[in-house]
């Protein structure tokens, strides 16, 4: 497969979809539980995100974290992500778990959170105190609608999960949000140690 051409169909995708879906959950905000309809908003603000990432943004996220970052290579733009890794994170892990989280918000209501705690811990986090090791703020791809939408997009969800989340929905969230963070984590420092160069 062609990852980068799949990679540029989807971020381009996602430049129409986030309107016509944010429009359309605006729209029949009503016809929603209140969860439904805030686990839902977690798609097209994720979109925003990648869009800035990926579209807008001079340098695209990959080739930032690659060279740029305290994570990433420091030269090779490949590593340790390339664009098979961004297709797997984004649209493997990201938009599956959010949708589905949405469409068991009901039954679940744990699995949609799983997303707010990774969004926190890969992206809230991320862009705002990784991504700033030098003396003074910087921008990254990323970073404004992170700070704009999403870091208060998650305040939020936590504010409404604690007004009826059970100690159970808590914990199992957590978990599972952490541990889909961790295992990227675990695959990053992998692939950054296995540089065809072998210069870890």
């Amino acid at each position: 497969m062609n990852f980068r051409k799949v990679n540029h169909l989807w971020q381009s995708l996602a430049l129409l979809l986030a309107p016509i879906i944010l429009t359309l959950l605006l729209v029949f905000r009503r016809e929603m539980s209140p969860w439904t309809w805030m686990l839902a908003l977690h798609l097209p603000f994720l979109m925003f995100h990648e869009i800035e990432e990926y579209v807008l943004s001079p340098m695209s996220f990959k080739e930032f974290f690659n060279t740029k970052s305290p994570l990433g290579s420091g030269r090779d733009p490949e590593y340790p992500l390339d664009e098979a890794y961004v297709f797997q994170v984004n649209i493997g892990i990201a938009w599956p778990v959010v949708i589905a989280g949405a469409a068991l918000a009901d039954l679940a209501p744990w699995m949609g959170m799983a997303m707010i705690w990774f969004e926190i811990i890969i992206n809230n986090i991320m862009h705002t105190v990784f991504f700033q090791g030098g003396r003074k703020p910087t921008y990254n791809p990323g970073l404004v609608t992170n700070c704009l939408v999403l870091v208060p997009y998650c305040v939020l969800a936590i504010v409404t999960a604690a007004g009826f989340f059970r100690w159970w929905d808590w914990g199992l969230s957590l978990v599972l949000g952490a541990g889909l963070a961790a295992v990227l984590g675990s695959k990053t420092r992998v692939r950054l140690k296995s540089r065809p160069d072998g210069d870890a």
